[in-house]
């Protein structure tokens, strides 16, 4: 095989690859936002797992190996995408090459059935209706990590998949000074006593969908190149660049829950949005990691929209909807959608808590996977890591074990991917204030030049490095949580302790 046929068979593949995913996304669209009949579960679950095995077949196949290690063999003749794209063919096809095709195919069905048997165990707050899924969801997880090989410790195998490059010894290290400096900041701030007003009240949902414009608009999300959906759980998918899809859910009791839901998933749909095209034919049209794309919906959600000057400029927006804003202030309100204390939802989780929420799956799912511990005793489990961390203790499972939908879509080694890419945006924020008076920014209303300097320096360079090659390319250093932990710690200081 020469070097251009190759390069036209990887380049069939992933276009192939390309529109299998996309008919998936589809259909997983259709049902989160519209639901289906329950007896269609059965069929869909086949057909998913059809399409994805489908994919899987494609791809494993032995000519597309023959058109790795041809391209390999000629690494010093390719150019940057070229490479790139070889580099992340090769590396998944070894990985899963090493799964065979039948419990790639059973395991995809199990988890599109597990999806909806979760969403009914969570309303039902029945944790033996899921339990059997989980049971067999990380049972094959366990497999996957011997499928997959690692180096020191099981759980990397499952932490690469989404964050690459991660391990357990970076993850300790990255997660061990947040308990030493956030819980006792958390325990300060507990003590105090303080605490502001709260958005609490009765928010028409109607005028609650007629902020979402305004939103999508400022934060710049392309309303023409996507869409937004209503979900039981917030998620953004991508059909294709220039169809991104978010997801909110209305509360009339709480208005900021839709909001920064809105704002959070933004954030994502912006980066997939901004990919360069050329990329697509590379298979390089995507993040560098789940955390990169956790830096960017938490960075439009937290470091640009719970700021001073965002609270600023939404206030007389707020004013216009809801006679409830009438005698507010912009402190007031800045000081309301940046409350910290212990609480038990992790996607409602205020900014200073939220990496303790993602410490607690952590460190279930790491135990979890070496067989410290059992599926069946995740409920008490759970409750005891939220009390000994957070300092409270879930009411009931739809508050704790059951709350989050990862488990059941076989999303294992996901969770830490938020607190990193939480870290990774605090890095550059600190960097692009060098450049951009962001404060001044939010204040006009116009935050382009930030979303300019993140398409430059992040969005449009895809999967083409590596995550902390990535990070070195937009700040200039490697990996440092150091900026993360000052930044909680500084804001939060002062809002609740001077």
């Amino acid at each position: 095989m020469t070097k251009q046929q190759a390069l036209e068979l990887i380049f069939e593949k992933n276009e192939a690859m390309r529109s299998l995913g996309m008919a998936g996304s589809l259909m997983h669209w259709d049902a989160a936002t519209l639901g289906v009949p329950e007896k269609s579960l059965s069929a869909r679950g086949a057909t998913m797992g059809w399409l994805s095995g489908e994919g899987f077949r494609r791809f494993i196949a032995p000519d597309t190996l023959e058109a790795i290690e041809t391209l390999e063999a000629v690494s010093s003749e390719l150019n940057a995408m070229e490479s790139a794209m070889v580099r992340e063919l090769g590396k998944d096809y070894r990985k899963l090459k090493a799964v065979p095709p039948e419990e790639f195919q059973k395991f995809s069905a199990l988890v599109t059935e597990a999806e909806s048997v979760w969403e009914k165990a969570r309303d039902k707050r029945d944790y033996e209706m899921i339990r059997p899924y989980y049971e067999k969801i990380f049972d094959y997880q366990r497999r996957l990590c011997d499928w997959y090989g690692y180096e020191k410790h099981p759980y990397d195998a499952l932490l690469d998949d989404y964050e690459k490059g991660a391990t357990v010894e970076m993850l300790d290290s990255f997660f061990s000074p947040l308990r030493e400096k956030i819980v006792p900041l958390l325990k300060e701030i507990v003590k105090t006593g303080k605490q502001p007003k709260e958005v609490k009240g009765s928010f028409d949902v109607l005028k609650q969908r007629e902020l979402m414009p305004w939103l999508a608009e400022f934060t710049g999300f392309d309303l023409t190149r996507g869409k937004v959906g209503e979900v039981e759980h917030p998620f953004c998918t991508t059909i294709s660049r220039n169809d991104v899809r978010i997801t909110t859910k209305y509360h009339e009791d709480n208005l900021a829950s839709a909001l920064y839901s809105i704002i959070h998933e933004c954030g994502h749909a912006i980066y997939e949005q901004n990919m360069c095209e050329d990329m697509e034919r590379y298979n390089l049209s995507d993040c560098a990691s789940m955390g990169m794309h956790e830096s960017q919906s938490r960075l439009y959600e937290n470091m640009i929209c719970r700021s001073r000057e965002f609270a600023g400029l939404i206030l007389p927006r707020l004013r216009e909807k809801f006679d409830f804003f009438t005698d507010w202030d912009e402190d007031m309100l800045y000081r309301a959608i940046n409350i910290a204390r212990p609480s038990l939802i992790r996607i409602e989780a205020d900014e200073l808590t939220y990496s303790l929420h993602i410490m607690v799956r952590y460190e279930l799912e790491k135990a979890l996977i070496t067989g410290d511990i059992k599926v069946a005793d995740l409920p008490e489990l759970w409750a005891d890591k939220y009390e000994e961390i957070i300092g409270i203790r879930p009411a009931n499972l739809a508050e704790g074990v059951l709350q989050d939908t990862h488990w059941g879509i076989g999303a294992v080694g996901y969770f830490p991917s938020y607190s990193v890419g939480t870290a990774y945006g605090a890095q550059m924020m600190h960097k692009m204030k060098q450049s951009i008076d962001v404060g001044a920014a939010i204040t006009k209303g116009d935050i382009s030049p930030v979303t300019s300097w993140l398409k430059t320096n992040v969005h449009e360079i895809g999967a083409l490095l590596l995550p902390d090659d990535l990070l070195m390319h937009a700040t200039g250093e490697s990996f440092n949580p150091n900026y993360y932990a000052d930044y909680l710690s500084e804001k939060f200081t002062d809002l609740y302790l001077k």
